[in-house]
């Protein structure tokens, strides 16, 4: 059996755990913990042998400044469109109105821009090692990119540690490859523990609000998404997803980008025939600071709370939500339950009241699910579309994927 269909069965298997067992899932709920810290072991030190051997290998500074700034325009303008699309759903369909909930503590009304400028500078690393040992994407990702620059400038003296690296960025693609045959178990664990946790007897105005998130995603997948495959990158559609399959099924299970990277790198050189430098350099880049699905969730959610307490949201406040939730998805680290905390400086920002996370915190499992899947394909049409307009894509092996690989 296939290694995507043994994680498919065991999705299944899972959700049909998860309806007999219930509550009973302390150990599953374990098993899937470490399923998912097995994953995040390895994101650090892929980050930064990917990051570093891409950057090293772009020898031409200019190349490398136009590859950088190709990606971060196409996440920020990808971004800003998932945003909008949030918004217009949840005004359309009002999932909260009829809540008429009672703030129990007042929040500050307006936005405290020392924290956002704290959580800004806290992306410049004091020590490395820490950053590592704390999991710190982010820092390593401005320590991997600071120190390429470094490797480049000293060239061949720097040749043995380059070497090293790239024999790190081996190391940890076969362990990867280790990793990911407990895939199948981990899934099962995580998928029984969530529904065992949640149950299927969500409550109205809840449900609502995930088919909004849940709509918002699949327009930003198959249209936004398919828009800028077919008319930017200039290819066909159906050998993306085809190609993408294993790292969707990967990312839908875990609610993680971060931890799905390892699988979406994968899913770029074997079946989308991007270079190894190009799709090193945008994956590892966007795991951390490309979010789009993570961004349709924060929108939906904080208008979502807007309604369910009858809080007015005027123009300015619209502006506000769209600028700190661009921010906070740029900084929300890959990792299942990270947008609930991002989701508090955007509530802040808008003055909504606090406790307001705890409120949704049931629905958050399912919105990492279809956010997460937005995410990594994403960044995986950003790496599509930055390769074909530098030359770095195999597009006989793209179009060569079927769905049985």
């Amino acid at each position: 059996m296939k290694p995507w269909l043994k994680i498919l069965v065991g999705l299944v298997l899972g959700v049909i755990a998860g309806l007999v067992l219930r509550r009973q899932v302390e150990l599953l709920s374990l098993v899937g913990k470490a399923f998912i810290d097995l994953l995040k072991m390895l994101v650090g030190l892929i980050v930064f042998s990917s990051l570093v051997t891409g950057m090293c290998h772009i020898n031409d500074p200019k190349k490398l400044g136009r590859i950088g700034t190709r990606t971060l325009i196409f996440y920020v303008i990808t971004t800003m469109i998932a945003i909008g699309v949030g918004l217009i759903i949840v005004y359309t369909v009002r999932p909260g109105a009829t809540l008429h909930l009672v703030a129990k503590t007042s929040s500050e009304n307006g936005h405290n821009a020392t924290t956002l400028i704290d959580f800004i500078f806290s992306i410049v690393p004091s020590n490395p090692f820490e950053s590592f040992a704390k999991g710190n994407i982010l820092q390593i990702i401005v320590f991997a990119i600071l120190f390429a620059f470094a490797i480049t400038l000293a060239k061949e003296r720097a040749r043995p540690i380059l070497n090293t690296i790239e024999s790190l960025g081996d190391i940890m693609a076969q362990l990867t490859h280790i990793v990911m045959r407990f895939a199948p178990y981990g899934v099962f664990a995580l998928m029984a523990t969530s529904v065992g946790a949640i149950g299927l007897k969500a409550i109205f105005p809840l449900f609502w609000a995930i088919v909004c998130i849940f709509s918002a995603c699949v327009i930003q997948i198959f249209c936004v998404f398919v828009v800028a495959l077919r008319f930017l990158a200039r290819v066909k559609i159906a050998p993306f997803f085809r190609g993408m399959k294993d790292a969707i099924i990967v990312a839908f299970t875990t609610s993680s980008s971060s931890a799905t990277l390892p699988v979406s790198l994968r899913c770029a050189t074997d079946h989308l025939g991007l270079s190894a430098d190009i799709s090193g350099f945008v994956l590892s880049l966007g795991s951390t600071i490309n979010m789009n699905g993570t961004a349709i969730g924060q929108a939906v959610l904080s208008i979502f709370i807007a309604q369910a307490y009858g809080i007015e949201v005027t123009f300015v406040n619209i502006l506000v939500l769209v600028f700190t939730t661009l921010i906070s998805a740029v900084g929300t680290a890959g990792i299942p339950g990270s947008g609930l905390l991002m989701l508090s400086i955007v509530l802040k920002a808008m003055g909504l009241p606090d406790e307001a996370i705890l409120f949704v915190a049931g629905i958050d499992r399912f919105r990492d699910m279809f956010g997460t899947v937005v995410n990594i394909l994403g960044d995986a049409v950003t790496a599509v579309y930055v390769a074909k307009k530098e030359g770095q894509m195999d597009e006989e092996k793209y179009h060569a994927t079927t769905w049985i690989e």
